[in-house]
């Protein structure tokens, strides 16, 4: 059965669509806005060919176009966002947790944009490194908002099922998730 071509499988804007999903779920965007910022960020992209061609070929950690974007919105609508961890911080998956929690938790309004990597084994190399935004965090369960229509998706995280380091990979924990990429988004109060 042939299968159609969603979001992500062909072009490389995952970290573009996490961050207008936050915008969606903090400011209830709709779709010609959506649309627009994501033309407004290609158009930014294509005057830095070098950039741009970085963004297509995934040889960045989009961290720069998460921030860019996330600041240029900034302008438009009231936006708090914070980064809980550097890159000179070493959280442990258990502190990721919490942080998240405590986030999602502690008001109306918020979303957490982050980059994951996920394996098949532990010791193969990542074969999916995406983007993603998380709406919810109940029972122990991290919901992902902007989940994928195919079968292999990952809808939701677990407590206790990724790690936040990657030598910590292992056959039952095959998820990084990149504390360093974690944005924590929300309405100023």
């Amino acid at each position: 059965m042939v299968k159609p071509f969603y979001q992500g499988k062909l072009d490389t804007f995952c970290a573009i669509y996490a961050v207008l999903n936050a915008l969606r779920l903090t400011h209830s965007i709709r779709v010609l806005r959506a649309r627009n910022i994501l033309n407004e960020t290609l158009m930014a992209l294509a005057t830095s060919p070098e950039v741009f061609r970085a963004v297509l070929e995934q040889e960045t950690d989009y961290c720069t176009l998460v921030d860019g974007m996330l600041r240029a919105q900034s302008r438009v609508f009231p936006l708090d966002v914070r980064q809980p961890f550097g890159t000179d911080q070493d959280p442990s998956a258990e502190q990721v947790w919490d942080c998240c929690d405590q986030w999602l938790n502690g008001g109306s309004n918020r979303a957490i944009v982050f980059r994951f990597l996920r394996h098949i084994t532990p010791d193969s190399p990542a074969v999916n490194r995406h983007w993603r935004t998380a709406d919810s965090l109940k029972d122990d369960v991290l919901h992902l908002f902007d989940c994928s229509h195919e079968a292999e998706a990952i809808l939701n995280v677990r407590k206790g099922s990724f790690v936040t380091r990657p030598q910590e990979i292992e056959q039952d924990k095959l998820l990084y998730i990149q504390p360093e990429t974690i944005r924590l988004i929300r309405l100023p109060v």
